[in-house]
């Protein structure tokens, strides 16, 4: 405790206890004359003298009695401070007391512990050569591994560079393919049109057949009927029989040769409708479409696999490439370190 601290505490105690002291001789004064001294018969300059002593004594015994409730001793705590510092350097002298006993047994394990810090010196020094071989061993295969790194990323990059070329290509040719299919499927399209034009209008033949065949019909029965009048008129109309015969005759070849060509007609348009399902069939251009959009659509598939597949590569390279550099740099500060620690070796 300095002093400060004690003043400070000594004028808060005092001044505490004369305003208690102040209020009580006020409020007391009266009765301490009137009736407390009159009781006594004592006169009043001697009670006055005797009250003054008591209240000096009160004074000086509330001070003792409160310092010694706050602080446990007479003197605002000074003594409790002083007991305080007599056991710290009691303390103090025991500890230098046994760091002293400690301190002479020092000298007889100097040599002890000389002569294992020159093995462990020994041992941490052959440990640091080989740790030193070892990481150069390694820092020159790193930076192999860092040369072929960058000897694949360049050929990677290259390879990605002629994959995206062919893809190109590939993509022109499936454009191309795809206009093909649409050519073969709108030339089919107007060769089946020209096909059933031409059908149609040979069918459409049939109708004039049918009408010469009604015709050749028609003269026959004309050619009976003037048959039978012939022969109603006896040996005057044998030779308009004769004629009726040969129309007859006539018209009948008519029908025949109707019928055959209609026959013909028909025969004809069915071969070349025949023929052109068979050349559709053929050509097939759906199956035809439909193949080669697989086809179109299996190289597009296959060129987006491959560039996930160089994208892929590149940044499996790239993480290889951040790897060895950072495995790189950990063994320059490996080394550094064994560096350092054979200084510090040498300086101990």
């Amino acid at each position: 405790m300095n002093s400060r601290t004690f003043l400070r505490r000594s004028l808060y105690i005092q001044v505490s206890i004369a305003l208690a002291v102040g209020l009580t001789v006020y409020f007391l004064n009266d009765w301490f004359h009137t009736s407390f001294l009159k009781a006594l018969g004592i006169p009043q300059p001697l009670g006055d003298a005797l009250g003054s002593m008591l209240i000096v004594g009160a004074v000086s015994l509330a001070i003792r009695l409160v310092s010694l409730a706050f602080f446990r001793d007479m003197t605002m705590g000074r003594d409790t401070e002083i007991q305080q510092r007599g056991h710290a350097r009691e303390q103090a002298i025991a500890t230098c007391r046994e760091v002293a006993t400690e301190l002479r047994g020092v000298p007889a394990y100097s040599g002890v512990l000389r002569g294992q810090l020159d093995s462990v010196v020994q041992q941490t020094e052959q440990a640091a050569y080989d740790i030193t071989s070892r990481l150069q061993t390694i820092d020159s295969v790193v930076g192999e591994l860092n040369s072929f790194v960058a000897q694949v990323s360049d050929e990677s990059a290259e390879l990605a560079h002629d994959s995206e070329a062919r893809i190109a290509n590939n993509q022109q040719l499936i454009t191309r393919m795809q206009e093909y299919i649409d050519f073969r499927i709108q030339q089919a399209q107007e060769d089946e049109a020209r096909v059933s034009q031409v059908v149609n209008e040979a069918r459409s033949l049939g109708s004039l057949t049918g009408l010469i065949k009604d015709i050749a019909s028609q003269t026959n029965l004309l050619a009976l009927n003037a048959a039978i009048e012939a022969a109603r008129a006896g040996e005057s109309g044998r030779g308009f029989a004769v004629v009726a015969d040969e129309v007859r005759k006539l018209s009948a070849e008519t029908e025949k040769a109707v019928t055959a060509i209609n026959q013909g007609i028909l025969g004809v348009a069915g071969t070349i409708e025949s023929q052109l399902h068979q050349r559709i069939q053929r050509a097939a251009p759906d199956e035809e479409r439909t193949a080669l959009s697989q086809f179109a659509d299996q190289l597009t598939e296959l060129g987006a696999s491959y560039e996930q597949m160089l994208r892929s590569q590149a940044s499996t390279i790239e993480t290889v490439r951040g790897s060895s550099e950072q495995l790189a740099a950990m063994f320059m500060d490996a080394l550094a370190s064994v560096q350092f620690q054979d200084v510090t070796r040498q300086q101990i």
